[in-house]
């Protein structure tokens, strides 16, 4: 399953196209990229901080909730992406979903959404309450 899963992100984030958008973050973007930060892998809490600075510069055109950071009016200039936090949550419907934070070059980069099963609506980001850690490869 987990080798699934992270062929389905790697292919997830090669196969969609982000729109140009130049925006705030909504109150629920910030505090899901909080929640997600503060609750991440043991360097992702450092990143909390450039989220007081970052603004929503790409969207994604699947009509996913997944975004596109820039901190400071600045984009991340390496396309290598260290994944900060990672989970998913199963939605009323029995339906799974996948939410991560990441970064590009020290930077806060993007938040991405993705339906793990094809079915688990991804149009708004899920309430955190809901969010489970995904498992990693070495605990599966």
């Amino acid at each position: 399953m987990i080798t699934d899963v992270i062929t389905l992100r790697v292919l997830m984030l090669m196969s969609h196209e982000n729109t140009f958008a130049e925006r705030d973050l909504t109150e629920r973007e910030r505090l899901t990229a909080h929640w997600l930060l503060e609750n991440g892998n043991a360097d992702a809490a450092q990143y909390a901080e450039q989220l007081s600075d970052a603004t929503v510069v790409g969207v994604c055109g699947c009509g996913c909730a997944s975004i596109d950071f820039a901190v400071d009016g600045e984009t991340p200039v390496s396309s290598g992406m260290h994944l900060l936090s990672d989970y998913y949550w199963v939605d009323d419907d029995d339906h799974t979903g996948g939410i991560f934070v990441f970064a590009k070059s020290g930077q806060l980069a993007g938040l991405e959404v993705y339906s793990m099963d094809g079915e688990c609506n991804v149009s708004q980001l899920p309430d955190v309450d809901r969010l489970l850690p995904m498992p990693d490869a070495e605990n599966a």
